[in-house]
């Protein structure tokens, strides 16, 4: 009798339906095991990997704009030469066709093959979080207290985020960057220049949605958690992939806000070991600001988000000092929700 117990709980547990049930942290603590083992696929080949994968991905959205381009039969030059914060609308929309294809691909899928090839659904008879969900940590969705904490965790940094950037404007740039920068921030505008419905929605999902998926997947599930392989300190790990996320968005005056900014979300990803929680902050991040534009040419606010905000010293550090505070208040979270479920395991 008891063998075939035996029998019949391997059979169990190699089947793709068998999950065994594991608290948060029970989680988190399983994915950083996941993060120190010396064995699996080797670092170096899961990053070079990542990055063959993005620069197919981009090329491979290009050649579908320029299918879709020939098709309708649309003038592309303007859209290589850049254009004017008063672009006409229907050149806008290709610009949105555009981006939304180029994140698609070059983020999102190619993110997604990175880990699904590295860490396949076959092998259900070692480790629980050898396969893609297990190995984001994205088997469970988090907790309304830990996302509405995390989400707070950003809002109380902008003040900091902004002074930032306002330290970032003080550095000199080339004038090829600069004029890089001029022609970036035109594009945002034209984008940012909200008249209907269905372009807020267009932008929530170019601006908000496919960033918060795409980024997260690359430069925290597989960046981050790949270099924490190979690097024991956490910290160093999360300042240099907040720099890396930064630097590929060759905007150079923002490069210090984004950087903070992907510091956060590497530290919520890392204290979490849950994917969705960057991800959806990521999301609310970035939606606030296309939600905030959209009311403001809606004339619902006076608060226009593209103007330049000079923020005092003094906000910034106490801004600095509520992300602190935020931060522990969700340790304790985190803390509060293992708790239970470790006392009613026998």
């Amino acid at each position: 009798m008891l063998g075939l117990h035996s029998v019949f709980s391997a059979t169990i547990r190699k089947s793709p339906y068998f999950r065994p049930k594991l608290s948060r942290m029970e989680e988190a603590s399983a994915l950083e095991m996941n993060t120190r083992r010396p064995d699996g696929p080797r670092v170096r080949q899961v990053l070079m990997a990542q990055l063959a994968f993005c620069v197919l991905g981009s090329l491979l959205a290009a050649m579908l704009f320029q299918l879709v381009a020939i098709a309708a039969g649309w003038d592309t030059e303007v859209l290589r030469s850049g254009f004017s914060a008063d672009a006409p609308p229907e050149k806008v929309w290709q610009m949105r066709l555009l981006l939304g294809l180029s994140h698609l691909f070059t983020f999102v899928v190619a993110g997604a093959a990175t880990v699904r090839v590295f860490y396949p659904v076959t092998d259900f008879t070692q480790s629980w979080n050898l396969d893609w969900p297990g190995y984001l940590g994205a088997r469970r969705w988090p907790s309304p207290a830990v996302l509405g904490t995390a989400i707070l965790l950003l809002l109380t940094s902008l003040p900091l985020v902004l002074f930032s950037f306002n330290l970032n404007k003080l550095i000199p740039l080339p004038e090829t960057l600069r004029m890089l920068e001029n022609d970036s921030t035109e594009a945002l505008k034209a984008l940012l220049r909200m008249e209907t419905p269905l372009e807020l929605l267009a932008n929530l999902t170019l601006l908000a949605v496919l960033p918060a998926l795409g980024e997260e997947l690359v430069f925290r599930g597989i960046l981050q958690r790949q270099l924490m392989r190979r690097i024991a300190n956490p910290w160093v790990v999360i300042l240099l992939s907040g720099a890396i996320f930064s630097f590929i968005h060759f905007q150079f005056e923002g490069f210090l806000p984004r950087w903070l900014l992907g510091v956060l979300l590497g530290w919520l990803y890392w204290r979490t070991g849950n994917f969705w929680v960057p991800v959806l902050a990521h999301f609310a991040n970035n939606a606030l600001q296309v939600v905030g534009q959209y009311l403001y040419g809606q004339k619902l606010t006076t608060v226009d988000l593209e103007q330049d905000v000079q923020i005092p010293w003094l906000a910034a550090l106490m801004s600095a000092a509520l992300v602190v505070v935020v931060a522990r208040l969700l340790d304790r979270q985190l803390l509060a929700e293992t708790v239970p479920s470790s006392s009613s395991n026998p």
